[in-house]
């Protein structure tokens, strides 16, 4: 196991979903080897810049974003978060909610990156198939009471395995959102909900 410094509770489930969207291995690799070695390589990273990015949410937006949108599967995640406000959706509200979203993601990383400030050791518990994609298990050793198991869920798209669902501590994070937005869009339509989250990324420095 390796161990690595800045990262800690759902923060660390967050850098490590993140992690998967730099994938630089082969797009022939399986599941579990692209959540290994891409994991690895990112929290390398994280752990040399991690006080310094943990201090500017756009500084980390700037040094992560070139590495996720080609490698996350957004549309899916779009799709499974907003359900039908997404299928009544264009084009252009589909694209502003994916920006504002990961901005967002990042946001609350950067926010989380401060609450540990020990090692953490990861170890990588294998992969079976689920819906048709993959799922790879994790474990995460804070040191600080029973190891988390993180689980990632996989789809193939165009010959590589895309990021569509993190669980972590036994919480999705599409069902997390997912309720979180559709109890907004109760009261509000989906053009408003990305505007309020513009306005609160911007005020920490978006453009």
């Amino acid at each position: 196991m390796l161990r690595y410094r800045w990262l800690g509770g759902i923060g660390l489930a967050l850098a490590a979903a993140l992690a998967l969207a730099g994938a630089t291995v082969a797009q022939s690799a399986g599941p579990e080897t692209v959540v290994d070695e891409v994991t690895h390589e990112l929290l390398e990273v994280l752990d040399e810049r991690g006080e310094a990015l943990s201090d500017d949410p756009v500084a980390l937006y700037e040094a992560l974003a070139p590495l996720i949108e080609p490698h996350i599967a957004y549309d899916r995640i779009g799709a499974h978060i907003l359900g039908p406000y997404w299928r009544k959706a264009d084009a252009e509200t589909r694209q502003r909610f994916i920006r504002e979203f990961q901005r967002s993601l990042l946001r609350t990383y950067a926010s989380r990156m401060e609450d540990y400030q020990g090692d953490v050791a990861i170890r990588i518990l294998g992969s079976r198939p689920r819906d048709g994609g993959a799922q790879v298990g994790m474990e995460v050793d804070t040191g600080s009471g029973s190891p988390t198991r993180i689980l990632y869920r996989l789809e193939q798209q165009d010959g590589a395995w895309k990021l569509v669902d993190v669980t972590a501590e036994g919480v999705s994070l599409i069902h997390n959102y997912r309720e979180d937005f559709r109890s907004r869009l109760r009261e509000k339509d989906l053009e408003t909900v990305i505007d309020e989250m513009a306005a609160r990324n911007r005020e920490l420095g978006f453009e």
